[in-house]
């Protein structure tokens, strides 16, 4: 059931309805994509669900999350646990949602240093263009799914079982009409729940009320240097084809010390170019104004449109500086009657592509589990933490390393880390095709291209990167030094 402004909620009933025992309440905090999914999960297993979210529903034309970064790519992984819940991801659109078909790495001055392609088409959009598509199939799925947006969390009562929250937009919220087992006050509204699942974000304000409260809970966060703006509307360019994502490294030039990429994807119907500009936190330090910002692209991204360099300085001037991404640390992804999902319980940068994906799972996981125990909310929460937590702290993992392996100058690929990750997967890509499959493929494509746990991923770097750092050694020393001859000769042809 999907609560509409203006609606009544069927709370009254018939006699014999009345008497009928209620089903338990699950209150979902967060509706981004792993928690649309674990609303449906939960009322799929007969459970009374209400989501509240702070943002304006992503159907509203005016929804004010719909300008983070639309750099979210749907992997394997994802897809699954979105079709085992009865998504047609096939379905899913919008301006701001596309397939790619292969993603293209380059320097500031090149567009092309290498490229991969995908075996199945990747969906590539914005946060909000997955949860517009994910809330509109809802719809029609029939579930007794209330949604309270503009409604924020307050506070939690982990004894009682209840949690406040503060309507943002008059009484009850948009999408919400007095549901039932809520006792309003005026703007606040006392929610109590049987499962309460924290699915909003790194910076999770209901996983903070909790630790106040449970001594077992504890968590750390990292928060991540790069910083991001959006941009959009650009004009279509050679080179830039509509099925593929482009992603650009800053040439270095003038002594630019800075981590800097500029992500941009075109338009399938006019070739209109969008795209995220994301840079070390002081590399923004002293742009200020169009002028600073034209610099910039430049000197840092010589191979884009020179047409470019106007608008987009324009553009970059205007939008907000948003933060992209932190490392989220918890002891265990569970609470009293609580589930930690997501970047609530395991936050990660963007670097290994893999947030929402991992979200996704934990949100079908739920599910899983809950056929399992034959519905046991009691044994839930423990044993969301026993399956997920080895995954959750691998993925952190392959996130803190990410850095390393994706070096974004020549010198950074020399890094140790990223020349044993690049000999391993280079080696295991040869070996893989020619044993067709029997041995497993380098570490990126066993987690994007499959569904491979992350704790068997990071265990099978570890073991490469053992085998090449002793039996592999005069190898790979040979490896580095022509890799270093060839990096000092291109600087002096430069």
């Amino acid at each position: 059931m999907i609560d509409r402004p203006g609606n009544e909620n069927a709370a009254a009933g018939t006699p014999e309805t009345a008497a009928a025992p209620s089903p338990p309440v699950a209150v979902v905090v967060g509706a981004g994509p792993a928690g649309i999914l674990t609303a449906v999960g939960l009322a799929r297993a007969g459970l009374d669900v209400h989501v509240y979210e702070r943002h304006p529903s992503p159907l509203v034309a005016d929804s004010s999350d719909k300008h983070r970064a639309f750099v979210v790519m749907l992997h394997p992984r994802g897809r699954r646990a979105l079709s085992e819940a009865g998504f047609d991801v096939s379905a899913f659109g919008g301006a701001d949602l596309q397939p790619v078909q292969s993603m293209a790495f380059g320097a500031g001055s090149t567009l092309d240093t290498w490229s991969t392609s995908f075996p199945e088409p990747r969906l590539v959009g914005s946060r909000h263009a997955f949860c517009r598509s994910m809330v509109a199939q809802v719809e029609g799925m029939g579930l007794n799914i209330s949604w309270h947006f503009e409604t924020s969390f307050e506070s939690l009562d982990l004894e009682r079982k209840t949690a406040l929250f503060c309507s943002e937009k008059g009484h009850g919220g948009s999408g919400s009409s007095s549901p039932r087992g809520h006792v309003p006050r005026g703007g606040v509204t006392e929610q109590r729940y049987d499962l309460l699942v924290a699915a909003d974000g790194g910076w999770s304000r209901l996983r903070r009320a909790a630790e106040r409260q449970a001594p077992q809970l504890r968590s750390s966060m990292e928060q991540a240097t790069a910083r991001y703006k959006v941009f959009e509307g650009l004009p279509a360019a050679d080179g830039f084809a509509t099925n593929q994502m482009r992603a650009l490294a800053a040439s270095g030039a003038g002594g630019f010390r800075h981590a800097a990429v500029a992500f941009v994807l075109a338009d399938p119907a006019s070739g209109a170019c969008r795209g995220v500009l994301s840079m070390d936190e002081h590399a923004w330090n002293g742009l200020e104004c169009a002028a600073d910002f034209e610099c910039l692209i430049s000197q840092q991204f010589p191979s884009l449109p020179a047409a470019w360099r106007a608008p987009l300085a324009a553009q970059l001037e205007q939008r907000p500086l948003a933060v992209s991404g932190m490392r989220v640390h918890a002891s265990q992804l569970h609470g009293p009657s609580l589930l930690l999902v997501g970047d609530a319980g395991h936050g990660v940068t963007p670097r290994t592509g893999n947030g929402m994906n991992a979200a996704l799972e934990d949100a079908w996981l739920i599910s899983q589990l809950l056929k399992e125990s034959g519905g046991d909310l009691a044994s839930l929460p423990e044993a969301f933490t026993k399956a997920c937590l080895s995954d959750a702290q691998a993925l952190l993992w392959l996130d803190a390393n990410a850095a390393a392996r994706r070096g974004t100058s020549a010198w950074g690929r020399l890094h140790p880390a990223a020349l044993l990750s690049g000999a391993s997967m280079v080696g295991r890509g040869m070996l893989s095709k020619a044993t067709r499959g029997y041995v497993r493929p380098g570490s990126l494509q066993l987690m994007n291209e499959g569904c491979a746990p992350y704790a068997d991923v990071k265990r099978q770097i570890e073991r490469d990167r053992l085998l090449l750092s002793t039996v592999g050694a005069p190898l790979t020393a040979t490896f580095a030094l022509l890799t270093t001859v060839a990096a000092v000769a291109g600087r002096l042809r430069g």
